[in-house]
């Protein structure tokens, strides 16, 4: 560390040094050829990989050659992550179940290190014009992984869909923990930046740099390691000198001059500009569970007024060629505004399928014909499955009626609305069963409502406010308003926003929060914190069904839902399996009669869960009326699934 040698032997004083701190963004680039499976070269290894990480730490530069050179040294901390992968075949083969023909199996290992050094780094940096303040700067660095020097690798199955590992798993771990090997990583850098003095002792300076890794950074393979990075530095220069005091003057006989007294005038008071004094919140938890999740098809298609045109709702955009059941977003209502491509999708997989086809009227359209209205919905749901899946005609029994079989409420609008349908039906075993998926994973917030709290001295300079709150380059959430910020923000915290967090964010991580503020004169202020995200993950698996097709003012299990209940209750009941079942209304109707028919709903199915399943813990069984609204009730179909009954099954899982 010849460079550290040279700094200590400059003579300064401590009026001569420059204190600064140093941070911002690293574009890690890694080439390796680390092996797939340790010893064993034939297998394949990790080749390259870009991963983002950060840096900071602090700086201490001593000026020399009249304040155009500085010479250096820093203490860093940075994270260098990597995620390598490699997709093998090796020659296996397996059972296609979609096909079920034998064709190549295809696996994706990934590994994954997130790498933490404290480094030593000495630097000289040169700004050659002195009316330019742009600067070159050149550093040596060494330093070792002494606060992370984890990895991960995981096994996938890419194809063919629906095989699983012999554990039941699509993905496996197959090594973890310290990386065998790693030492000291040394590397040179240069950068390039500006100079911008915001006062005569504080001096704020963007840079971009390239570090070049120097050697490989593990003894047990080939691992080498360089990043392209961005960031800024703020440094305190030392206080100026006092100026030379002017020499003495002799006294001037003073004049005598006629006194003019001039207008009284207040001294203009200058008001302080807002200054954000603190912005602080609370570590947020989110938890990882696996899920297999039964979505049932509402075999309605809802239509508006006096029309027999299908809603944009239920039109595709995707191609068929790319449809697949398993891409289908985990959520109910996308799903079911899917339902005529599911449909047709299955009928093309099954020749043998019919299905009819009904349409109906709420009663009180204004239609020259009540019948050739209801044949002219029945009529764009059977053309549109014909035109974009390709199915015969005679594969479609139409029929229509002028109002439902079990018919809504007219009383209400709502009501009338959910009467103008199309109904579903069909004899073919299958064609309307519903979407499952399977032993997916799911982050919900372990408290559904974070708090970021302010203080805000000089409230009233403030015009409006914006809070980012960002995990890397992903903005999460975002609240504003006029005037100053309040002193707790919250934030709903929804299953999307974890969904989204959960398959990127690691166990331990971080959110990065910004609170803006406009003034009433100046520039904004600006403040920004990080509070620690962390991931657990639960020691339970859940099954859950919502059952559906509880038609208005009813209480009783069709066939279809006992179905249901059968095929979840006997695939996810099992050892120390509890279960809860939980019903609930639209809100149509009184709150105490929906009360009454939400619980009567939840009672019929515990009912039928005992008679399948006598020794399962059931630890609660309730109706919650239309108290909670899962789904919008501002359309009908919305309204009709939450005219449910909520199965949750909850299995340990062993061994953790």
């Amino acid at each position: 560390m010849w460079g550290l040698m040279i700094l200590i032997s400059v003579p300064a004083t401590s009026q001569d040094i420059i204190y600064g701190v140093r941070g911002g963004y690293l574009h890690v680039m890694s080439s390796s050829s680390i092996p797939v499976i340790s010893g064993a070269d034939d297998c394949g290894s990790f080749s390259d990989g870009i991963s983002p990480g950060f840096y900071g730490g602090v700086t201490f530069d001593v000026p020399l050659v009249k304040q155009v050179f500085e010479v250096g040294v820093s203490l860093m901390y940075s994270q260098r992550p990597a995620q390598l992968r490699s997709s093998v075949s090796n020659g296996f083969e397996v059972l296609d179940p979609t096909r079920n023909i034998y064709v190549p199996l295809v696996r994706e290992h990934v590994f994954t290190s997130s790498l933490g050094y404290v480094s030593i780094e000495a630097s000289v940096r040169s700004q050659p014009l002195e009316d330019i303040p742009v600067f070159i700067r050149a550093a040596f660095d060494a330093g070792n992984p002494i606060v992370d020097a984890t990895y991960t690798q995981t096994d996938e199955i890419v194809s063919p869909d629906g095989v699983l590992f012999p554990d039941g798993t699509l993905r496996r771990t197959t090594g973890s923990g310290q990386f065998p090997g790693l030492g000291t990583a040394i590397g040179i850098t240069g950068g390039l930046g500006a100079s911008l003095m915001l006062s005569q002792t504080l001096e704020v300076s963007p840079e971009v740099f390239y570090r070049l890794g120097i050697g490989s950074i593990t003894s047990s393979a080939r691992w080498e390691q360089s990043y392209i990075g961005g960031g800024l530095a703020l440094r305190i220069h030392p206080s100026p000198s006092e100026p030379p005091q002017p020499e003495p003057v002799e006294p001037v006989e003073p004049v005598a001059l006629p006194i003019v007294e001039a207008p009284s005038q207040p001294a203009p008071v200058e008001r302080p500009p807002a200054v954000i004094a603190a912005v602080r919140s609370a570590p947020l938890e989110i938890r990882e569970t696996v899920v297999t999740q039964t979505f049932p098809l509402l075999p309605y298609v809802f239509f508006d007024s006096a029309s027999a045109d299908l809603r944009a709702a239920y039109r595709a955009a995707p191609p068929v060629s790319a449809f697949r059941e398993l891409d289908l977003p985990k959520q109910t209502l996308p799903i079911y505004y899917t339902m005529l491509d599911i449909l047709g999708s299955r009928m093309k997989a099954r020749p043998d399928a019919t299905l009819t086809v009904t349409g109906t009227t709420d009663g009180v359209e204004v239609s020259t014909s009540a019948q050739k209205l209801a044949e002219q919905r029945a009529a764009s749901v059977v053309a549109y499955m014909r035109q974009r899946w390709g199915i015969a005609a005679d594969r479609f029994r139409v029929k229509t009626t002028d109002v439902p079989s079990l018919v809504s409420n007219p009383a209400y609008p709502e009501g009338i609305e959910e009467n103008r349908r199309v109904e579903l039906s069909t004899a073919t075993a299958g064609l309307l069963d519903p979407v499952v998926h399977t032993r997916f994973n799911e982050h919900v917030p372990v408290q559904p409502r974070h708090d970021v709290t302010i203080d805000v001295l000089y409230p009233d300079r403030a015009v409006d406010w914006e809070l980012r709150v960002r995990h890397r380059d992903r903005l999460v959430g975002s609240r504003g308003g006029n005037g100053a910020p309040p002193a707790a923000i919250s934030f709903d915290l929804t299953q999307e926003m974890t969904n989204d967090l959960g398959p990127v964010v690691g166990r331990i991580d971080s959110l990065d929060v910004e609170l803006v503020l406009a003034q009433r004169e100046g520039a904004p202020v600006l403040a920004k914190t990080r509070f620690p995200l962390i991931k657990t993950i639960a020691n339970f698996e859940v099954s859950r069904l919502s059952l559906i097709v509880f038609d208005y003012n009813r209480s009783d299990i069709s066939e279809q839902n006992k179905d249901m209940m059968r095929r979840v209750v006997s695939a996810s009941a099992g050892q120390g399996s509890t279960a809860t079942i939980i019903g609930s209304t639209d809100r149509l109707g009184e709150l105490g009669y929906n009360l009454e028919l939400s619980g009567a709903r939840a009672r019929s199915v515990q009912s039928y869960v005992r008679s399948i399943a006598p020794t399962l813990d059931i630890t609660q069984v309730t109706g919650v009326g239309a108290s909670t609204l899962p789904y919008s009730n501002d359309v009908p179909e919305g309204r009709f699934y939450c005219r449910t009954v909520s199965l949750t099954i909850t299995t340990p899982l062993r061994g953790r």
